[in-house]
């Protein structure tokens, strides 16, 4: 796997995050044209977008040599699940014409975020060297 060290550090989640930001709080990121691909396609968006999140910060740290542990995983999972969570009230109280407070994508989000973390270490990502950090 490509460590693409000539990237700054941190770009590639916060790159993630910005577009997570712009999809998610935009009034019609879009545009007018909403595709509806099938049923519930909006929670698997939701599961990619926090999943990549929890990913590419999990690859941002492994690319320069400082890989986490499991325990360290898991708790970036849950800053991105919080993270889905903070955004789902933000959509519901910016009044910008976006739904929030839908348990079914904050459940999406957590889903994601989790499961990117056993993605990580079957990538190799994961330290295991005894310590949990």
């Amino acid at each position: 796997m490509l460590k693409l060290k000539w990237m700054p550090a941190n770009l590639p989640w916060i790159l993630v995050l910005a577009l997570i930001l712009y999809l998610t709080l935009a009034p019609q990121p879009l545009g007018e044209e909403q595709p509806e691909l099938f049923p519930g396609a909006d929670k698997v968006v939701h599961f990619i977008m926090f999943g990549t999140l929890t990913g590419s910060f999990i690859y941002d740290r492994w690319r320069y040599d400082r890989a986490v542990g499991l325990k360290t995983a898991l708790i970036i999972a849950l800053a991105s699940a919080i993270t889905g969570g903070v955004i789902e009230l933000l959509q519901n109280y910016m009044e910008l014409g976006r739904t929030g407070n839908d348990p079914l994508d904050a459940a999406a989000n957590a889903l994601g975020a989790f499961l990117a973390v056993p993605v990580c270490d079957r990538l190799g990502w994961l330290r295991h060297t005894g310590s949990t950090s």
